[in-house]
Order: C-alpha cells, then structure tokens, then sequence
C-alpha cells in the first residue's frame, strides 16, 4: 500500500435508523486494524426519520458533504476512505455522483474527495420501487452510477452468508424471506438477514463474503463490527484493493478483478 492511502483518513457511514454511537466499537476495531484515525458521519436517527417522510436522502447528502469536508480539512488529507454499512452505501454512491439528484438537484461530485467505497450489507440492486426499504433510492444509484462506476475509486463490497431465507422457517429465516423478497423478488437465497447476497456484491468491485455473518447488531449475532479478527478480515480485502485500482464500470472486464463469487 502507497504511503498516501496508509495515511488516508476513514469515514464510517451508518445504515437506516442509525445513529453514530452504534458504530464506536466498529469505529475502534477499524482504527485498530488500518492504523488510521476513523471518524464516524454524524447521521442520526431523527435524520433518517426525514427519508421516510420525503422519500429522499437530500438532508443526508447535506450532512455527508459536510462530514466528509471536515474529516479532510482535520487532517490535512485530500481523499478518504468511506466504510458504509447497509443504506449507507446507497447513500454514498449517490454522494460520489455528478448527476442531479432529487428535486432540488442536488450534486456535490464526492468522487472528488473519495478512494475508496467499502460497503458492508449495502442493498446495490433492487427488481422493484418505491418507499419501503429505500428502494427507490437504490435504483437511483444503481440506474445512474452502476457497478464501480468510477475510475480509480477502489469500490469493496462485503457481505455476510448468514441467513437462507424461508418462508416457512423459523422467525430469522421468515424475516430474511420477507426482505430479500422486497429487495429482489426471491426470498429463497443466501444474504445476511436483511440484504441478499447477490444484491450486495456490487458489479465489478472486490467481493468479501464472509459465512454466518447478519447484517446488524443483535445479541448473540456476528455482523461485521463484532470483533476485531472479524474486520481484520474483510480490511485485509480493502487493502489489497487499494494495490489494485478499479478501472471502472465502462472499461469493467472478469479478468481484470480478484473477487470471490458466492
């Protein structure tokens, strides 16, 4: 790894419903296992009440910019590195775009200030709209900006092989049958709870999987800031990443990725 990237800071960016202190114990073993300082966006969880009511990520992109601009200018650093999990990554694809976004048409060309995208249990593709479960905000990402979009931005997607969705199974399995149906229309697959694992492993980025891996914090339950060895894991991936530049969705060839498919 080049000493710039050593030396990049890192931005954790929470999933729907989050609020920052729900990522410290994920923020210390990220410092621990990069020997970077990492911060975490101030996005809580009124913040994200606002989507439900607007159907849009306007205000996060607001709070993002700002985050991402603070944590630059605190260590006098020209890109970082962004660690989001679940909706986060969604939020972050559209934050690194250069296209108008919502009514207000908002742009803030984040692929400026940013390396590198690692999405933990992000929903990268949806077959379906609307209000529930941000789906229309995926298909924003995903229509506008697909797959690793942007050249020289190393994209990372990990996932958790947690939970077989059934119908009929027990609550942890019905749960997972529900949401994959909602994210892809098919319930009967691999994901880590919430996301199907075929919806979060981004087209053309490096792809993690990690077994028996859930999706969020739950007693009992690992998900991918449970200890250290488990984020060592996966940053080791980001790291090897960063040796290897994505080139891009439009120059994307099979060859040109290391990646493990499911």
């Amino acid at each position: 790894m080049s000493e710039t990237l050593s030396a990049e800071p890192v931005l954790i960016v929470g999933g729907f419903g989050s609020s920052p202190p729900q990522y410290e114990t994920l923020r210390r073993y990220l410092a621990a296992a990069s020997g970077r300082p990492v911060t975490i966006a101030p996005i809580g969880l009124l913040d994200w009440a606002s989507v439900v009511a607007s159907d849009s990520y306007g205000p996060l992109l607001r709070i993002l910019d700002r985050a991402v601009r603070a944590t630059l200018a605190a260590h006098q650093a020209r890109r970082l590195t962004i660690v989001a999990h679940s909706a986060g990554g969604v939020l972050a694809r559209i934050y690194l775009g250069d296209r108008p976004y919502g009514p207000r048409g908002l742009v803030y060309n984040g692929f400026e200030r940013i390396s590198t995208l690692v999405t933990l249990g992000t929903p990268h593709s949806t077959t379906r709209r609307g209000r529930p479960g941000g789906l229309n905000q995926i298909a924003f990402a995903n229509e506008q900006y697909p797959g690793a979009y942007w050249r020289f931005i190393r994209y990372v997607s990990v996932m958790g092989k947690g939970v077989f969705g059934n119908r009929n199974g027990p609550p942890p399995e019905r749960g997972a049958w529900q949401s994959y149906t909602m994210i892809s229309g098919e319930g009967d697959q691999w994901g880590d709870g919430v996301v199907p694992l075929a919806s979060g492993l981004l087209e053309g980025s490096r792809r993690v999987i990690i077994p028996g891996l859930r999706h969020d914090q739950r007693p009992g339950q690992p998900w991918y800031g449970a200890s250290l060895p488990i984020v060592e894991a996966w940053w080791e991936q980001v790291e090897i990443a960063e040796r290897d530049p994505t080139p891009g969705t439009r120059q994307w060839s099979p060859q040109g990725y290391a990646s493990s498919e499911p």
